[in-house]
């Protein structure tokens, strides 16, 4: 199953996977693609700056074996002419939260892949709340500029 945000200037795209998985596993639906804004001195285009718009994606679990959450570190896939990505870093931070016996995750930025384990859980929805973040000292030039952070559910 893939889902895929489409979206205008600025926003978030966030690419939700579901690895082939028995009994449907694990259910990924994007909720919100988020904002990017750009930082008073240009050298900063993220979810949380200026105001805090982030993406949000609901997880269904629905077997009782657990199965672990990978987040990919944000590509950009679109920037205007002009910009140069030679000093670019790009890095995500998240959290998770649901009922149950999962404890939660938090991830502060990072421009790793990370995961984590969802533990024994059945029929139970978490909701990731996902923050984009690229830093550039060469600034921002005008246009459009979008991210893309991949969520993977597998066993």
């Amino acid at each position: 199953m893939r889902a895929v945000i489409h979206a205008s200037a600025g926003i978030v795209m966030l690419a939700a996977l579901a690895a082939p998985l028995p009994a449907l596993a694990c259910t990924l639906n994007v909720v919100s693609s988020g904002t990017l804004r750009n930082s008073l001195d240009n050298t900063v285009l993220g979810s949380q700056v200026n105001g805090n718009t982030p993406a949000t994606v609901n997880i269904l679990l629905s077997l009782l074996e657990g199965p672990t959450i990978t987040v990919d570190p944000p590509t950009l896939v679109q920037s205007p002419g002009g910009y140069n990505a030679g000093l670019e870093t790009r890095a995500v931070s998240y959290t998770a939260a649901g009922l149950g016996l999962f404890p939660g995750a938090s991830q502060p930025y990072t421009s790793s892949s990370t995961s984590f384990s969802t533990g024994v859980l059945g029929a139970v929805t978490l909701t990731m709340t996902l923050h984009n973040r690229v830093s550039n000292a060469s600034g921002f030039p005008p246009g459009t500029y979008t991210t893309r952070t991949i969520v993977t559910c597998h066993p």
